[in-house]
Parts: C-alpha cells; structure tokens; sequence
C-alpha cells in the first residue's frame, strides 16, 4: 500500500486541502492566533438545494444538540468539485461537548453520490491514499507550509487509517500536534451509507486526548440519518378503487413515494364499520383483491410497504366504505372457502358446474339412515343478526313428483356450534299441485305457482327485540310469508338444498342455483 503514488488521484489535491484546513481550524480555535481557516473546494451557492423527493444531506448531518448545542458557525448546500455528488450540505461548530469531551471545533459534511457502487469505491481510494507514506509526508509538508509559528505549533503526527466500525470501509484519521507544549488530538472520519459519503472532522481541548469512541459515536448519528434518509418515505397514501361489494374486484395503487423504491408489497386489512380495529386478511399480498362475503358490513384498506437497499417503509390506504352486497355466481374458487357441500343417501350429487351449482338426485337415489335422502350446500359463514339474501333456482331437467321432494332456500339456525332449526321456503309439489311452501314456526301456507325457475328471498327483522323472518319470491307469483315472532338463534347460515324422502325415487331431478346474493347483513367466518 506504500507504494501507491497518491498523486496519480484525481481526489488527491482535494484531500490534501481538506485536511489542512481542518488542522488549520483546529490550531485557529484552540490558539486563538488564526482568525479563519481557509474556504473548502466546493463550489457554494444559496440556490442549490435538493430535488423534491431525493434524499436531503441537510437532514443528515450532524446538529448543534447532538453537540451538547456547540454554536453553528457556518452551514450550507454545495456542489463538491471532487466527488461524484448529486448534492452535498455541510455544517461547522465552535465549542461542542458530545458527553464528556470538549471539542474545539467540528465539521459535518454529508454528500449524496450518483451511486452505492462509485461511493464505495470512492471510499475505498480515499483510505487506501490516507494510509501511504507519500501522502501523510506530504500533508506535514503543506502543513509547515500554512503554519509558520517557530515554538508554537510543533510535533504534527499523523497515524494510519483506523477502523471506524460505522460500516464496511469505514476509518479514522488521528493527527496530533502540539500547542505550546501541549498535545491536541484531530480526528477525521469518513464513512458511507449506501451512495451518501459522510465525514466528520473534529478538534479536541489541548491537553486532553479525544478517544475514539467520540468519532465512532458521531458518526452513527449520522449514519442513522442517512439511512433514514435514504429508506422509502411516503408523500402520498395508497389509494384504493373499485366498488366494495361482494363479489368485486378492488385495486391498489402504491401511492407517491420518495427514496426511490425498487419494490412494493401489498396486505389487504378488514377493519370494523368505523375503519377501526384492522386484521391482516390471510394471503390476501396482491394489488387487487376480491371483495369477499366475509367482508360484509366491514371496511377495508391496504398496506403497501415500499423497499429499496436502505430499508422498508408502509403506508396505509383510507378504508373504503362499508362492504355491501354479496354474490356468488358460483364460478371461481370462491366455492370451498364459503360452502360446505355434502350428501344424504346414496346417489345425490352437488357440484359447481356450468357457472352455477348443480344438484342431481338421480333415479333410484336411495335413501340414508335417517329415512332420506339429499344434497345440500352450507354457507360457512354465519349470520349472527339480521340479514338479507336471495337465490336464483331452476329446474334443469325431470319434473317435481307428487309430493316428497322440495327444492330448498332456507337460513339454517345454530345455537353455538349445534344445529337447533331452519326457516326458510321449499318448491315442490303439494298434492299433485305445484307450487311453494313455508317453514316457519306457527306458519305452513302454500302457494300454488306453476313457475318452475325464479328467485326466492329471505329477510330476517328484528325490531324491539322481536324477531321475525319474511319469504317472498322477487319472480314468477308474487307472494310473501313472514314467520310469527320467535327466540332468535345464536347465528343462521344459508343453505341451499334438494331433499326427498319419497320411494323408491322416480326419473332424475337435476336442479341448479345461481346468482346467490346477500343484499344486508353481518357475516363472521370461520
């Protein structure tokens, strides 16, 4: 390393002048016989300032508090001649004191490089020339050049590059000289964070030795600013569109940010009615999200957390209005997560085909052991108080028998995790007549209605604590049933279903739902 001729730099001159300045400081401070210390190699100018949304050196650098409040004597943007810098911002300091060690003087320079990859080389030239003979014999020269005072100042040494252990390549510089007799210590430490080179030059009290842990604490307060500076920042909220309604597809935007992101990652969040109380939705990480039933009465939002090589930082979306409306058209994957489809018997089937789901009792459908036979779908989500929802049904082939067979819409109640009910309508023939049945409780009327396809509803009401359950038919004969008041369950779920208990079954009856809907209504899901 020795024999690196410091001169073939181009940085060379530059690191020359700095550090004799910084000594030339240091002896003005701690002597009082110098008035000034010499301008910098920057090209100065009150109109540089840094470009919005790029990271600010000003917010990096050392402040008078992190001095025990050392008085500022000079500050300012500059255009470093030297090094590839987009913006740098230094500041200067008389008598700080950061703990216990006075401090004559200190400077703190932060400079934004156009890239990590040529401030680190740039680092790693400016410790590789601090540590050559040429250079320290040089830096002695120019300083006796500078400081012609016989007997005042004398003994200037200056020692190899230190490790700083703020970062890889990080160093110290130590000089020691005297004043009239006594020893002084300047220190000069240098150190990067991603494409931001810092510095910080310091003067000790004369005769009292500034130990390294001084610079090396400094120094992370800086660095800690340039990565906080560097790291993504929010300047405006994700936003998010769509219409949140079941069944609906909402996107993302990332939002403004500054630190130039390289990546963004999304978590979709289900809050309460209020925007409060938030949960991360389970793999629900892409910019669009499928409004779901669960999401029924419930707001929702979007975290995005941009990253680069600083860091990561979030930022959270508004919640949107109150999720409303459901409908599954029974095409997707929405079909596992929200339904439990089983069977009854031997021969009955229930499948999502078509866009749609299908249930077939074929003939000589046999029936279980509890003496019948069917096919039902159960929504795994509950409805814990009132609601409002519908189905579409049609008959896509055999005919309704006489009687012992019912296509199904009902609420299916629970009282905790046990079945304890249902209310609901059946299609199906009544004495050789079609038409359209209820079960309620205190009710069973019919209504006779030759439409074999329509759409049914119920709507469950709960008004000074009386609760009651309507079932009324939006196609086909118009017609209503609301239930007598009864003791609401603890939840209702939808069930959708095809049932017989008539033998032996006679030519297949295939039946198909569509176009579910929840048109009001708190959900919880498992």
């Amino acid at each position: 390393m020795d024999n690196v001729d410091p001169h073939r730099s181009t940085s060379y001159g530059r690191y020359v002048r700095v550090v004799r300045r910084r000594v030339l400081a240091g002896i003005a401070l701690a002597a009082a016989l110098l008035v000034a210390a010499g301008a910098a190699d920057v090209s100065a100018s009150s109109a540089i300032r840094p470009a919005p949304g790029t990271p600010d050196p000003r917010a990096m650098v050392l402040t008078s508090a992190d001095l025990g409040r050392a008085k500022v004597t000079t500050q300012g943007y500059f255009k470093d001649a030297d090094f590839p810098s987009v913006i740098s911002y230094a500041r200067e300091f008389e008598d700080g004191s950061p703990g216990s060690t006075a401090l004559l003087y200190v400077d703190s320079e932060a400079e934004v490089g156009t890239s990590a990859r040529t401030t680190t080389r740039f680092l790693a030239l400016q410790k590789r020339i601090f540590g050559t003979k040429q250079f320290r014999a040089s830096l002695a020269e120019s300083f006796a050049e500078e400081v012609r005072i016989d007997g005042i100042v004398t003994n200037l040494q200056i020692g190899r590059p230190r490790n700083l252990g703020v970062g890889p390549g990080s160093f110290d510089l130590l000089l020691t000289m005297r004043i009239l007799g006594l020893r002084m210590d300047l220190h000069i430490a240098v150190f990067r964070v991603e494409r931001v080179l810092g510095l910080v030059s310091a003067v000790g009290e004369p005769g009292r030795r500034m130990p390294l842990s001084v610079m090396t604490r400094l120094a992370k307060i800086m660095a800690a600013r340039m990565n906080a500076e560097l790291m993504p920042r929010n300047i405006g909220l994700p936003t998010i569109s769509g219409t949140p309604a079941g069944g609906q597809t909402l996107t993302a935007t990332a939002g403004s940010w500054a630190g130039s992101p390289t990546s963004f990652a999304y978590q979709w969040q289900r809050c309460d009615a209020t925007g409060a109380a938030c949960t991360s939705i389970p793999d629900a990480t892409g910019q669009t999200y499928l409004v779901a039933v669960a999401d029924l009465g419930s707001t929702l939002r979007v975290a995005v957390t941009a990253g680069n090589t600083a860091g990561s930082a979030a930022a959270m979306s508004a919640p949107t209005s109150v999720v409303s409306g459901f409908v599954d058209t029974f095409t997707g994957d929405r079909l596992n997560p929200f339904w439990s489809l089983g069977i009854t018997g031997s021969g009955p089937t229930i499948a999502q085909a078509n866009g749609q789901l299908e249930v077939t009792l074929p003939a000589g459908t046999s029936f279980g052991s509890g003496g019948y036979a069917n096919a039902f779908a159960l929504m795994t989500c509950r409805f814990p108080g009132d609601f409002d929802m519908q189905v579409d049904y049609r008959l896509l082939s055999g005919l309704l028998p006489a009687d012992g067979i019912n296509v199904g819409f009902d609420a299916a109640e629970f009282t905790g995790d046990s079945y304890s009910g249902q209310h609901g309508m059946f299609v199906h023939n009544a004495g050789g007549t079609h038409g359209i049945s209820t079960n309620f409780p205190g009710v069973n009327n019919f209504i006779q209605d030759t439409s074999l396809s329509g759409t049914l509803r119920l709507v469950r009401t709960t008004t000074a604590g009386s609760t009651t359950v309507t079932a009324s038919r939006l196609t086909g004969a118009s017609w209503s049933f609301t239930s007598l008041p009864f003791a609401a369950p603890t939840s209702q779920a939808a069930n959708l279903n095809v049932f017989t208990n008539r033998t032996p079954f006679p030519t297949e009856i295939k039946v198909a739902y569509d176009n579910f809907r929840i048109n009001s209504g708190a959900i919880t899901c498992p």
